[in-house]
């Protein structure tokens, strides 16, 4: 009984120190899902989009659900009063977050075509093919750009960098 105590402890001491991360997971999980399933399921496989035409619009369609679900949830920055400079750095890391995603699922997917070739299969519930290798391409690319933002979000954008001050400074001494 004493063991199971202790381990109980344990396990939840572990949860509280990755609460954030644990978040985020889901947060950007969330986000995932959104891209996923307009940029390649929706894009690529039904418009027969180019792959990074289709990952771009994906990321752009997931933007908003990453911002208000990690503002909220993984970060608690909910009553930060500073949502627009949250929303500026957002944007930064998200400029970076962009390439990382669509150049890094383009560069596995043309990697992984050419280790594997085309799989490809029939979708049973509907008329379209389903490519594995655009799938694996696409999550590689997303899963780079989510350790990514993590550690990006957490020590950049939801917090109080002090960057908005210096500028401010900066520019009140060149008034």
């Amino acid at each position: 009984m004493r063991f199971q105590k202790n381990n109980l402890k344990k396990i939840t001491k572990l949860i509280k120190s990755k609460k954030s991360l644990i978040a985020y997971f889901f947060a950007a999980g969330s986000g995932v899902i959104v891209q996923y399933l307009v940029g390649t399921t929706y894009c690529i496989g039904h418009l027969n989009m180019k792959p990074t035409t289709g990952y771009s619009i994906g990321f752009i369609a997931s933007v908003p659900v990453g911002f208000i679900l990690s503002k909220i949830f993984a970060f608690k920055s909910r009553n930060s009063g500073n949502t627009s400079r949250e929303m500026i750095k957002f944007g930064i890391v998200l400029f970076f977050s962009y390439l990382i995603t669509v150049f890094g699922s383009d560069y596995a997917l043309k990697t992984l075509t050419l280790i594997f070739g085309e799989l490809k299969t029939k979708n049973p519930f509907t008329d379209t093919e389903f490519s594995l290798i655009g799938t694996l391409s696409h999550f590689t690319g997303m899963g780079l750009s989510f350790i990514f933002n993590y550690f990006t979000h957490k020590k950049f954008t939801f917090v109080e960098t002090g960057l908005f001050d210096k500028i401010k400074e900066i520019k009140n001494n060149k008034a």
